[in-house]
């Protein structure tokens, strides 16, 4: 009997995520990753006893870590302040990673953006505001944001500099809703 070659799990979900980047998440099924493996699909079900619905649930908490990695490398840039960097690498995370993107923000998994509290936090400390209100500032913002990067993950032409600039008239917009009596800051923080 030949021996099953053993490949760990991280592997696998490598594998998942190269095919769902390739041929999009359609075409994700354990015999694509397998194909992709250059194996059998036994060390896939070994590690994945609930075949595909397992696989895809855990290839969501995968994709979220790169999403993750991704944010925070451009929050390392420090090209723009921490609040227009989310935004920022949202766009640009849907135009580079245009299947992985619509399968984390686009498909029955994602009911939450995995930065939601440290976003908040982020908009409570910058313009001194409670939780709550962060929240709500945040939501209103990421239907825009969601807009932004549907544009830019289906290819419509929009330069770094067209969304940037989009992203400030919206953020202006919102934080004269939000803060009607405060002093209007405009250019210096975003």
């Amino acid at each position: 009997m030949p021996r099953t070659k053993t490949i760990s799990r991280e592997a696998i979900l490598r594998a998942a995520a190269e095919v769902v980047r390739a041929e999009g998440r359609e075409h994700l099924s354990v015999r694509a990753v397998a194909g992709e493996l250059g194996c059998s699909t036994q060390p896939v079900y070994s590690c994945f006893a609930g075949g595909i619905a397992e696989l895809e649930r855990a290839l969501y908490e995968e994709a979220v870590g790169q999403y993750r990695t991704r944010i925070e490398g451009y929050l390392a840039e420090q090209t723009y302040p921490p609040y227009l960097a989310y935004g920022m690498g949202f766009v640009r995370f849907a135009r580079e990673e245009v299947s992985l993107f619509r399968f984390l923000f686009f498909s029955e998994f994602s009911a939450i953006d995995p930065f939601l509290e440290d976003i908040a936090s982020t908009i409570a400390e910058a313009y001194h505001t409670d939780l709550k209100t962060a929240k709500l500032f945040h939501g209103d913002m990421a239907v825009y944001s969601y807009g932004l990067g549907m544009l830019a993950n289906i290819g419509y032409p929009m330069s770094e500099e067209e969304v940037l600039d989009s992203f400030k008239r919206e953020f202006y917009a919102l934080y004269g809703h939000y803060f009607p009596d405060r002093e209007k800051f405009w250019e210096k923080r975003t």
